[in-house]
């Protein structure tokens, strides 16, 4: 065999959803254990019986056997540093996890932000002053560590300015790695019926919740001949839907808004969309959901931040110009009518995509990276 190696992740469904095609090509040479503190949304659980069936074990970071790892690592009596391990840490939690239960194997950890998160682009002052506190802690984390991984140049610029890291250890990589594939690609034109304009992502005001509410709200009232031909969907996490008052889920069917939980296999409401509205101002790395609807020619209003702008060209069209919801409103309107724009650059796209943000592309990156 050839590494052993550890990835830590914040949900089981991220491993599943982001993390597979990875793990499926590194479970051939190597040792690989995946922890995870939660569940999350649905997942695949095809995808994760079938690394289980290659080797990969699993394990949920409860407080038993996190102190169980902890003490291990305090009673050692050198550093454990090992030539022929990795550990693999993604998201804000597992960072700092990792900081209390890997401390003696610092400099075989490779971090990946995939993103800076809502403490990073949040104006709420309490964010804001969570985010002094983890720009101190992040500095001490990152001290000794083999890598820190970014998923755009933006970020990795932002950690150089703040002095959080130094130029010898970022690295810039192509995302989390689209499977792209031709035969999934013409299933979804045969089985593309576009209905629906779609939020899909958490109930938050950083992902831009209350910015669609308000543009639907606008529509129903200002802009009625928008709904005869296209209906509105919510597409968000169980949990959030869960979190609703029974009094909010009503509201929202009221003014024409369907709720639908995500589900394990995404293309089953991409068949349905019509075109997807992405109003956040939260800090990704690169937005997944951008490039699997930039894959496969679902018209997107987007806004700028760090997440999209690696995805598109400068002069795209249809970046959210405004968050007035008025503004977002009449950008809808004028990109349903403007059918020609989307069907003369979906070759770009997908070239763009196949040729640097592909599973295959990331894949090698990341590997480079743990193995020298």
């Amino acid at each position: 065999m050839g590494f052993k190696i550890v990835l830590i992740a914040n949900t089981l469904w991220f491993i599943e959803k982001f993390k597979f095609e990875l793990i499926k090509k590194l479970v051939i040479k190597n040792r690989v254990k995946c922890l995870y503190l939660r569940e999350g949304p649905a997942h695949n659980t095809k995808n994760i019986d079938f690394l289980i069936s290659k080797g990969v074990t699993f394990e949920k970071l409860n407080i038993r056997n996190t102190f169980k790892i902890f003490i291990k690592q305090f009673f050692q009596t050198k550093n454990n540093f090992n030539k022929k391990s990795r550990i693999i840490v993604f998201t804000i939690g597992p960072i700092i996890i990792s900081q209390l239960i890997f401390f003696k194997q610092k400099k075989i950890i490779v971090y990946v932000l995939e993103g800076l998160g809502r403490v990073f682009s949040s104006r709420k002052i309490f964010y804001r002053i969570i985010k002094r506190l983890i720009i101190q802690i992040y500095k001490y984390i990152f001290k000794d560590c083999k890598k820190i991984v970014t998923l755009n140049y933006s970020d990795a610029t932002y950690l150089v300015d703040m002095k959080i890291s130094t130029l010898d250890k970022i690295c810039t990589i192509p995302g989390t790695g689209f499977e792209c594939d031709e035969s999934k690609l013409q299933y979804f034109f045969k089985i593309h019926e576009p209905k629906y304009i779609d939020y899909i992502a958490r109930l938050v005001e950083d992902k831009g919740f209350y910015s669609f509410l308000y543009t639907k709200l606008y529509i129903n009232k200002h802009m009625p001949f928008l709904l005869r031909n296209n209906k509105f969907r919510i597409i968000t996490p169980q949990t959030d839907i869960d979190n609703l008052s029974v009094k909010e889920i009503k509201y929202l069917e009221e003014i024409g808004i369907s709720l639908c939980p995500y589900i394990a296999d995404p293309m089953e409401y991409y068949k349905e969309s019509k075109v997807i509205i992405i109003p956040t101002t939260y800090g990704e790395g690169l937005s997944r959901l951008l490039l699997e609807s930039l894959y496969f020619g679902i018209p997107i209003l987007v806004s700028r931040n760090n997440g999209t702008e690696e995805l598109l060209p400068f002069d795209y069209k249809y970046f959210i110009k405004s968050f007035n919801p008025s503004s977002i409103a009449k950008q809808l309107m004028m990109l349903i009518e403007d059918k020609g724009y989307f069907i003369d650059n979906i070759p770009k796209q997908k070239k763009l995509i196949d040729e640097y943000y592909s599973s295959t592309a990331s894949i090698k990156a990341l590997e480079q990276i743990l193995y020298n």
